[in-house]
């Protein structure tokens, strides 16, 4: 009834998988979850549909009781089907304030109000106004006759969040529909006025004065004119009328309405109405100066009006600090009747309570959503043309969704003038709205044509508004995808002034913000924004994006779209995604350059020739080493592809108007006749592509001593190919075009040729800067197919010409004519920049185009040749001697080896063992260790020894550059001891109260790390807080741990530290990370140099163990070890030195029996595991674990799992079941325990937050077998005890993440001999199990051979 029918194998009948909150074998029973959860003291549980409702448990003084008595339930009810509730609630659980002459009604999603009918005219009209949060519900249902039931004539409702008018014209004629696109289930107050002629069997609905839909007019007479209809019902349908809406499910509504006309009848009021049940009135009814809130933010008058979307009354779901990181939390009403919330998350931050700090790089919205971007008047400054200031503009987009309606952009004036800018969609067709002055100029755009179809479509948008002129003319013109332009122009009278637009706001606009009155409806835009260009301005959304609102990635692989910049290699898995950067460039994208310190001038591209010498690629019109010469560029010389992988190019304005009909003209000269004839770029315009087919372009280029021309429409690509080149010709001519799908192409004396176009479309669609000679990110792949050519133009490119219309002169491109917007390394034609350049001590001068550099011969370096090669260069002669693995640093009279670790001497030839890890900052000492998640939180604990008042202690980062992005650091500045660390928003410092010293030779203990974003600082005892506050909460580090210093100084964050980076002189001899230890040793540690040892002896801190005492010898050391302690650092027990364990037992020693046991491992068991058993039930003895490897887990489909197993016990609590790999506390997990006597079951898919479910019903104890099913279906977790469901809960409706990733790991009882549970599920269970577990069904109903896993100290239960 209410679920899905899944039929099973044949002759096997069905199976029903109920929605949430319905059980029984046809899903026909609303489980109780009062059973599960609980309401605070002095209030009463109310079962609702997986959910309750918690209400006084006393009437309050002056409300009155409205009886509820056969009232349809919320959820929508079939013919035939009784309700799904078995019983309504008790009708004293619904409480409202209520007035008998009050017309502002209250309705609770199962409340309706019943009034006298009315004889109908041939003209009616109706007016209402309402406010909803739901997606469907009826609003106003007027009966055929007073004979009929469930026969309407009239119906207003809301259905899938939009309003919807019906009615029908005799008893027999059809039902006709009107849909007003209008989507009202944003809690607002809506205005609404219908007007039904029934002479003519037509309509018409208009909704906030704009929105207007009429249906056809007929010539059919209505039989119901002046006849008396059925009752009036309000705000839903009592069961009889409900249960006969045959053509679709009824919903009753959940809200306000206000019926203030039907033909001048009224009032309609609690005291006129014939029947009523379980409404209210709406206390705080809003005025007309209330102002709409657009952005779904809601008015604390409002919240007071209305109801809870899915019961009468309720406790807020939106708990304190339920969303992290400034996120704002309000109640949302789901489809299926749960009573949900939602975080609305600032830019940057996603997640279901805005806890993930995302990078975003394809914005997505999903109504409720905006950007905010620069304004247009900033973006647009100095581009005006000469004469008159014409305020022009362009602005481009490329746009992807399935929604018919929702606003894509909006800007208006400033100074709160008639000027604005709407582009919105209207049943999927692009629109755009632009007022010239005051409210009657307005002009309207719209291309009749759909873009709702989930694929990226590119829209332009043209205006003009001029100013500072007698006579004025305003001009709009929009075109989408392959449609012609669509212009719109208005003649102004008088003098406009100069106009100053606001942001540009995407996707939707704040509530803060005034929208112009005539600007339109503005609702929220579902879907995805790519491109976005102003003029000749390309614009990287986030990046230029001054703020926002619930903004994620588009749903597409991340990988696809190429997001690595500079060569980085991206590769990602189901949830994450990075950038894998060659060695010269970092960030998040590989945006950052090592080229730190640029020398180069006037915008030139920096790129590192060696670690010490660069190279400066120059822009267009400027070359010499540092790009600072001037260079008059008439006849462009490339050079193609540099040896550092960059092509020579120039860039200019986007070719207007090309899409239909276009001419080119060039002339070029090859510089060879070998490279610049095989696989050559000449020019391009298009659409970006990323290698995906069906991009527009226009593309020329040489391959294999031809021309090849081609361009795409849409439909697939058309290519002509020309002769082979006469290389014996100095100059090569070429001229081609096309008109719709036909092109042609002529070159020098070769014949014409020509082709058409596959496929129906006609015009070419590229918004694109027109590239000349190469790209500015040449990367081929990037490019659409048909138009990557792997190398750039080598030669010159001259008399560029181009027309787009066949009565149009040639002009060249560019604006102003003939002027490129961007180039580089472009050069004169026939002339040699290296004529300017003097390379000493045998250099030799290397151009490509305007760029220019020295090659320098062995011994010398620098820009000119003029720097002899350091002595620690491998060119060096002699070469220097340090030792294989060491590092060589030159000094002014030599130069010094840096040692690895376990090294020391002169040129590190010496071996060295270190016990205490010695540092020096003059030898620039440290050690590096494999790093781990330290996301969520980290607790650091570090001894130390000072020598010098200041020093890195420990160091890690998101990237090892001074751009790392997220760090944590712990220092010592001026003798005081600093921690710091930055999550991506700003840096937080904390520094002890007292100082250190190092004259006492005093070891220092540190306390350090945080939660989330609050941080801890103890030096020996003395703890200093930084309390949590709004912001980002997870600390992403990519590097390794550093401790004593960095690999790099002059990579650390400069935020990082107080002053300059300066690596810690003295002795550090413990780090512990979240109880890992760092083994500070040349053994233990990853990398490090210049370390020595604290005493310069073997013996150390921990090398005797127990408290052993550390004696240095001859030889080495010897330990000292305490009673009952042994071996040769103390590390063996003396009672375990003659263990009789067998069979791979751990001796475990018992001090206090004088004694030992054996841990057994799985199989054996006895005193000293010499017994092998066999079992099918495991027992645990509190010191037990078993762990199980999925040999299938790479098979399955991880977004179901299912467990089942018996258990008992008589301990109140224990893990049970752990799914996951348990490693750190991002992993995923599903697990199962007894906490205080009572079921806990934990479920993490990835939120890094675990969703608690706890059956508080029921103590499992006193050693009673129970059997415990648990089940995932994508977020929906469903847990069974002794085949009845005791657990139901929807982790995410909104589905983020619907996979469970455990790794195919499942540990029973306890994680291992030395991981004690409480350490590992921090907290979220506190025992190691004492009982037994048997019958494990796991994925597909097979059981589990316990007996074959891995454990110890699992023993047969089978008998006892």
């Amino acid at each position: 009834m209410h679920g899905i029918c899944i039929q099973n194998e044949p002759g096997l009948g069905y199976t029903c998988y109920c929605k949430p909150g319905f059980v029984g074998r046809s899903c026909e029973l609303n489980y109780d979850d009062c059973l599960i959860r609980t309401c605070p003291a002095g209030f009463l549980c109310v079962d609702g549909i997986n959910n309750i409702t918690c209400l006084p448990a006393v009437p309050q003084r002056g409300q009155t009781i409205i009886k509820m008595e056969g009232v349809p339930p919320s959820e929508p009810l079939q013919r035939g089907l009784a309700s799904a509730h078995p019983s309504l609630p008790p009708s004293d659980l619904y409480i409202f304030q209520t007035s008998t002459d009050s017309s502002y009604i209250q309705y609770q999603g199962n409340s309706y109000m019943e009034f006298e009918g009315f004889r109908l005219q041939p003209q009616n009209n109706i007016s209402l106004e309402f406010q909803t949060f739901s997606f469907e519900g009826t609003i106003l249902y007027i009966e055929q006759n007073p004979r009929t039931v469930g026969h309407f004539v009239i119906r207003l409702s809301v259905k899938h969040g939009t309003l919807q008018y019906q009615f029908v014209c005799d008893s027999i004629g059809e039902i006709r529909n009107i849909s007003t696109n209008v989507r009202v289930d944003d809690g607002q107050k809506y205005r609404v006025h219908v007007r039904q002629d029934l002479a003519m069997c037509e309509a018409e609905v208009t909704i906030l004065g704009v929105a207007t839909k009429a249906s056809m007019s007929s010539n059919h007479w209505s039989t119901f004119i002046w006849d008396a209809t059925g009752p009036i019902f309000v705000g839903g349908l009592p069961h009889p009328y409900a249960t006969k809406q045959v053509t679709e499910p009824t919903y009753n509504f959940t809200g306000c309405i206000e019926v203030t006309e039907i033909n001048n009848l009224g009032p309609f009021t609690f005291a006129n109405a014939v029947n009523k049940n379980n409404i209210g009135s709406c206390r705080f009814p809003l005025s007309e100066e209330t102002p709409m809130d657009v952005s779904g933010t809601v008015s604390e008058a409002l919240k007071s009006a209305l109801p809870s979307p899915a019961r009468p009354v309720s406790l807020s779901v939106c708990q304190e600090n339920l969303c992290h990181n400034g996120g704002t939390c309000h109640p949302i009403n789901l489809p299926d009747g749960i009573n949900s919330f939602q975080c609305d998350c600032p830019l940057h931050f996603t997640g279901r309570f805005c806890e993930k700090d995302t990078t975003l790089f394809f914005p997505s919205f999903a109504v409720n959503s905006y950007l905010e971007l620069p304004s247009l008047t900033s973006l647009s400054k100095d581009r005006h043309a000469s004469g008159p200031q014409w305020n022009r503009m362009m602005i481009h987009l490329t746009v992807k969704t399935t929604a018919l309606n929702g606003t894509l952009l909006y800007t208006g004036d400033e100074h709160a003038g008639g000027h604005f800018l709407h582009l919105y969609l209207d049943d999927g067709r692009p629109t755009a709205q632009l007022g010239c002055s005051s409210s009657w100029d307005i002009l309207t755009a719209t291309v009749n044509h759909s873009i709702s179809r989930d694929a990226l479509v590119p829209i332009t948008v043209s205006y003009m508004l001029p100013s500072d002129s007698p006579e004025s003319y305003c001009l709009l013109e929009m075109t989408a995808n392959e449609n012609p332009p669509v212009r719109r122009g208005l003649f102004l009278p008088h003098r406009l002034t100069q106009v100053i637009f606001g942001p540009i706001f995407l996707g939707n606009v704040p509530g803060h913000i005034k929208i112009h009155p005539s600007s339109g409806w503005i609702y929220g835009f579902r879907g995805c924004i790519r491109e976005f260009q102003v003029n000749n301005k390309e614009l990287f959304i986030i990046d230029e994006a001054l703020g926002g609102r619930n903004i994620e990635n588009c749903n597409v692989p991340v990988c696809d779209y190429h997001p690595c910049r500079n060569g980085g290699t991206c590769t990602s898995d189901t949830e994450n995604w990075f950038c894998e950067c060659s060695v010269l460039y970092s960030g998040k994208l590989c945006q950052l350059s090592t080229c730190e310190e640029n020398p180069c001038g006037n915008g030139a591209t920096c790129f590192p020739k060696s670690s010490q010498d660069t190279v400066c690629l120059c822009p267009f019109g400027r070359t010499g080493i540092l790009c600072n010469d001037v260079i008059n560029i008439t006849y462009p010389n490339f050079s193609g592809t540099d040896s550092f992988g960059y092509t020579s190019f120039l860039a200019y304005s986007a070719i207007p108007n090309i899409s239909l009909y276009y001419e080119f003209q060039l002339k070029f000269q090859l510089a060879n006749h070998n490279s610049s004839l095989q696989d050559n770029l000449i020019f391009f315009t298009g659409q970006k592509g990323q290698g995906l087919n069906g991009d527009d372009f226009l593309v020329l280029g040489l391959r294999r001593g031809r021309l090849v021309y081609s361009y795409n429409l849409g439909s697939g690509t058309a290519t002509i190919i020309s002769e082979l080149l006469d290389l014996t010709r100095h100059i090569h001519v070429v001229s081609l075009g096309r008109f719709l799908q036909d092109g042609w192409m002529k070159v020098d004396d070769h014949e014409n040729k020509t082709i058409t176009s596959p496929g129906t479309l006609v015009g070419l669609n590229v918004f694109s800067q027109f590239y000349v000679g190469g790209y500015i990110e040449y990367i081929p792949e990037l490019l659409p197919n048909g138009s990557n050519f792997k190398n750039g133009f080598q030669g010159c490119i001259f008399d560029i010409r181009v027309r787009t219309g066949r009565d149009q002169p040639f002009k060249a491109p560019g604006i102003p004519e003939g002027h490129p917007n961007a180039g580089r390394s472009v050069g004169q034609c026939d002339e040699s920049p290296c004529r300017f350049i003097k390379c000493g001590n045998g250099g030799t001068c290397v151009e490509s185009g305007s760029t220019v550099y020295c090659h320098c011969p062995t011994g010398w370096k620098g820009a000119f040749c003029m720097e002899t090669v350091s002595v620690c260069d491998p060119e060096h002669k002699p070469p220097h001697r340090c030792r294989q693995g060491s590092t060589c640093a030159p000094l002014p009279g030599g130069y010094t080896c840096h040692c690895p670790l376990g090294t020391t001497g002169a040129y590190c030839e010496q071996a060295l063992t270190i016990s205490d890890a010695l540092f020096s900052s003059n030898k620039s000492s440290w050690m590096s260790f494999d790093s781990f998640s330290i996301r969520r939180k980290v607790h650091i604990e570090l001894q130390f020894q000072a020598l010098s008042a200041n020093g890195i202690l420990f160091y890690t980062a998101q990237h090892l550059s001074p751009r790392s992005g997220d760090f944590l650091s712990i220092s010592l500045v001026n003798w005081y001891v600093q921690l710091r660390y930055n999550l991506g928003d700003r840096t937080v410092i904390l520094q002890t109260f007292q100082n250190v010293h190092s004259t006492s030779g005093t070891w220092y203990l540190i306390k350090a790390g945080r939660v989330g974003n609050e941080g801890y600082l103890d030096l020996n005892g003395i703890n200093i807080t930084r309390e949590a506050s709004s912001g980002m909460t997870a600390l992403d580090t990519r590097t390794d741990f550093y401790v004593g210093g960095v690999s790099s100084l002059n990579l650390v964050n400069p935020m990082a530290i107080k002053s300059e980076p300066i690596g810690f002189t003295g002795c550090i001899r413990e780090v512990l990370v979240n109880g890992r230890g760092l083994k500070l040793n040349e053994k233990g540690a990853k990398g490090g140099a210049n370390v020595g040892d604290c005493d310069g002896t073997p013996c150390g801190y921990t090398v005797c163990k127990n408290n052993g005492e550390c004696k240095v010898e001859p030889s080495g050391f010897y330990c000292l070890c305490p009673k009952h302690w042994m071996g040769k650092t103390c590390e063996q027990s003396a009672y375990c030195s003659h263990s009789k364990c067998l069979n791979g037992g751990i001796c475990i020693p018992t001090p206090a029996l004088l004694s030992y046991t054996c841990a057994c491992k799985l199989g054996w068991s006895g005193l000293r595991c010499e017994k092998k058993i066999s079992f099918f039930t495991a027992k645990f003895t509190g010191n037990s674990y078993l762990k199980y490897i999925d040999s299938n887990y790479k098979r399955r489909d991880l977004r179901f799992t299912r467990i089942s197993f018996n258990f008992t016990t008589d301990h109140e609590d224990g893990l049970l079941v752990w799914l996951g790999k348990a490693e750190n506390e991002d992993n995923d997990f599903l697990a199962a325990g007894l906490a205080s006597g009572m079921l806990k079951v934990m479920v993490n898919l990835g939120e890094s937050i675990a969703v608690p479910l706890v059956l508080q019903s029921k103590s499992l104890c006193c050693k009673k077998w129970y059997f415990v099913t648990i089940a995932q279906n994508k977020t929906l977790i469903k847990v069974y005890l002794d085949d009845q469901l005791v657990l139901f809960e929807d982790l995410d409706p909104q589905r983020k993440y619907t996979a469970l990733n455990y790794g195919g790991t499942c540990y029973f009882g306890g994680f291992g001999l030395d991981r004690r549970v409480n350490t590992v599920t921090s907290g979220l269970y506190n025992q190691e199990l004492v009982g037994k577990i048997k019958d494990v069904l796991f994925q597909d109903s097979k059981k589990i051979l316990l007996i074959k896993a891995e454990g110890y100290n699992v023993y047969s239960g089978d008998k006892d």
